[in-house]
C-alpha cells in the first residue's frame, strides 16, 4: 500500500526555506542582484543485483532549482532537488542497503514525500550556503562542496567530499554541512579552515589547508581530524616539458587502528586536437578486509578499496561542439581485476540546451576479486539546463 511520509519543519529546514524566500524579494538597490537557473535530468540504469543476480531497472527524474541572491558582501545560494525514482530497482537488495544507511550529513534537509511499491518521490537540499566576504576572509556556511583534490581519478586529500571512480554521475558529490573560512595568501596562495559538525563530536571534522605557488609548483599542505581519524597530507601540481603532473600523499592514523599511507601520482597530457590523457598510480596502505560486503561500496560516505596498488587511465575529448566522450579504465594490480567506464555525450539539435549521455560500466577478473565480483551496467541520461 502506498504511504505518504510527512516532512516536519525542523529549525534547519526552516532556515533554508527562509533563504529561498529571500531570493523572491525585490532587488532593493543597484548593489543587489538575483539570478535563477536549474536543470531537469532523467537517468536510466539497467544492471543485475550483486546479491541474487536478478535484473533490475532504475529510472531517476530529478528537477533541480538553483536561486541565487547577492547583496554587497553577502551571497545566498540554494540548490533544491525534487526526485522521482521508478522501476524494479526499488525491490532490489541494493536499494534496501541504500535506504537503511545513515546519511553522513549533519542536517536533515532531505526525505521521502511518497512511496509505493514501484514509485518513490523524495526531496532535499543539494547545496545551500550563506557566504560573507569580510576583510578577514570569506566565510561560507551551509551545505557545500569542499574540494581539496589535485589528481583526477583518486583523491586521498579530498576527505569531506569523496568520490568513487565508479560513480555513475561523476559531477555529483553529496556535499557536507560545514563552516568554511577561506582567504588569500599573497598573490598565489590561499589558507582554508573548515569545521563539519556531527551529532556526536567523535565524528566531527576540523581541518586546515594552506596552498601556495612555489617555483611554478602549486604546493599544498593539509592537517586535520576527520571523524576521529587524524590525517596529514601534502599535494602538488605543475608541468614539465608540456607534461602535467599532480601528486597527493596522505598519512592516516585511525583512532583504534594502525596508521597507514595513501598516495597518488598523476601524469597528464593535453593535445592540440582537444584530446586529453591522464595516467595515475594509486597506493592504498590499508586495504579493506575481504569480508566487507561488496555492496558497502554503494554507500556515499567514502570509497572502499580492496587492494594496495592500482593503475588508472582517464581519456576525454570534446570532439566537436556537439559531441564529447570520457573513458575511465582501472586495474587492481594486486588481483588483476579491472573496470572500464566509457561515457559519450551529445548535444541534441534543439533550441534549448539538452544533452544526451550513454555509458556502460564493464568489469573483469575472477568472481572473488574486487572488480570481478561486480556486474556490468548500462546508463542513459538526458539533461536539460535552463
Amino acid at each position: 500500500m502506498a504511504r505518504c511520509m510527512p516532512l516536519l519543519l525542523s529549525a534547519p529546514r526552516a532556515l533554508w526555506i527562509l533563504v529561498s524566500l529571500v531570493w523572491l524579494l525585490p532587488v532593493p538597490d543597484a548593489e543587489a542582484e538575483s539570478s535563477y537557473s536549474g536543470s531537469l535530468k532523467n537517468l536510466s540504469v539497467g544492471a543485475r543485483s550483486l546479491v541474487d543476480g536478478d535484473r533490475y531497472f532504475s529510472n531517476l527524474t530529478r528537477l533541480r532549482l538553483e536561486p541565487r541572491y547577492r547583496h554587497g558582501d553577502w551571497a545566498l545560494h540554494l540548490a533544491y532537488d525534487l526526485e522521482l525514482v521508478a522501476g524494479s530497482f526499488l525491490d532490489s537488495p541494493e536499494y534496501q542497503v541504500l535506504r537503511e544507511s545513515p546519511d553522513p550529513r549533519y542536517w536533515d534537509l532531505q526525505g521521502e514525500v511518497y512511496e509505493s511499491g514501484d514509485l518513490l518521490a523524495r526531496q532535499g537540499v543539494y547545496r545551500g550556503t550563506i557566504q560573507w566576504r569580510s576583510p578577514a576572509g570569506d566565510f561560507r556556511f551551509g551545505r557545500q562542496q569542499v574540494n581539496w583534490s589535485t589528481a583526477l581519478i583518486w583523491n586521498p586529500t579530498d576527505i569531506l567530499n569523496p568520490v568513487s571512480p565508479l560513480q555513475l554521475e561523476p559531477d555529483e558529490r553529496i556535499g557536507v554541512d560545514a563552516l568554511l573560512w577561506d582567504r588569500s595568501w599573497g598573490a598565489t596562495g590561499r589558507i582554508s579552515v573548515v569545521h563539519a559538525p556531527q551529532h556526536s563530536d567523535r565524528y566531527s571534522s576540523t581541518a586546515v589547508r594552506a596552498k601556495h605557488v612555489v617555483a611554478g609548483v602549486d604546493a599544498g599542505v593539509m592537517l586535520g581530524e576527520f571523524a576521529d581519524t587524524v590525517r596529514a597530507g601534502i599535494s602538488g601540481s605543475g608541468s614539465v616539458g608540456g607534461v602535467g603532473w599532480a601528486t597527493e600523499i596522505v598519512w592516516i592514523e585511525p583512532d583504534a587502528d594502525q596508521d597507514y599511507w595513501q598516495a597518488v601520482v598523476d601524469l597528464n597530457w593535453a593535445f592540440r586536437n582537444g584530446f586529453n590523457l591522464a595516467l595515475e598510480y594509486f597506493y592504498n596502505g590499508l586495504p579493506e578486509s575481504p569480508d566487507v560486503p561488496v555492496m558497502a561500496g554503494l554507500l556515499p560516505a567514502r570509497p572502499l578499496y580492496a587492494g594496495r596498488q592500482y593503475t588508472g587511465l582517464l581519456a576525454w575529448q570534446d570532439v566537436s561542439p556537439f559531441w564529447a566522450y570520457r573513458v575511465v579504465a582501472i586495474r587492481n594490480a594486486d588481483d588483476a581485476s579491472w573496470l572500464l567506464y566509457p561515457r559519450s555525450t551529445w548535444v541534441l539539435p534543439f533550441d534549448r540546451e539538452i544533452y544526451f549521455t550513454a555509458g556502460i560500466q564493464w568489469y573483469g577478473g575472477s568472481d572473488d576479486r574486487e572488480y570481478g565480483r561486480l556486474k556490468p551496467l548500462g546508463i542513459a541520461e538526458l539533461q536539460w539546463f535552463f
